[in-house]
């Protein structure tokens, strides 16, 4: 008969033991170096789109179709945005006083009538000092939407953007006018 050698498995157990704990770091360094990016970009973010924004600038949009003169849409289409604020451009008492209302209830600052594409928005308001740092940062957030080349001006197709005051930080919204 042969005896059968017993070897002696205690080195195995460290090796193993050692490869299991890297691995386990390795899990947790990338976890930690993509995990962490994502919470910056929520933080900065956050305050851009937000259903509540999208409320406040649905209605911006409704007061703008029903309230702006043609000479607005055509502004818009020639330079490439309008700042509708000034509730003084709206054609009818209605569009006057629901823009005053809109702006006073939500602390809204700013509404700009902007193209579908926002590409020559972008370029005014990155070379012009008049704006915020906030502002700047959420207007280059934004696509440029110029892939959809069939929502043009031409086809009726706008942006409606607002900046607006809430708990003391800026926030800000942006959505689809259709003036068919």
């Amino acid at each position: 008969m042969k005896d059968k050698k017993k070897y002696n498995s205690k080195g195995f157990i460290l090796v193993e033991t050692l490869i299991v704990g890297v691995f386990i770091m390795g899990i947790f360094t990338l976890l930690y170096t993509n995990f962490f990016p994502i919470i910056g970009e929520y933080e900065r973010y956050k305050n851009y789109d937000t259903v509540e924004s999208i409320y406040i600038v649905h209605w911006a949009r409704m007061i703008a179709l029903k309230g702006l003169p043609d000479s607005s849409y055509t502004t818009v289409r020639n330079i490439g945005y309008l700042d509708i604020t000034d509730c003084s451009l709206y054609i009818n008492s209605d569009g006057k006083n629901s823009c005053a209302a809109l702006e006073t209830m939500n602390n809204v600052s700013k509404i700009y009538l902007t193209t579908y594409s926002t590409i020559n928005f972008k370029k005014f308001v990155k070379d012009n000092n008049s704006f915020s740092r906030s502002f700047k940062e959420y207007i280059a957030y934004l696509p440029t939407y110029s892939k959809n080349s069939s929502k043009t001006p031409a086809n009726g197709y706008y942006r409606v953007i607002i900046e607006y005051n809430s708990n003391d930080t800026n926030k800000y919204g942006t959505i689809e006018l259709f003036k068919g």
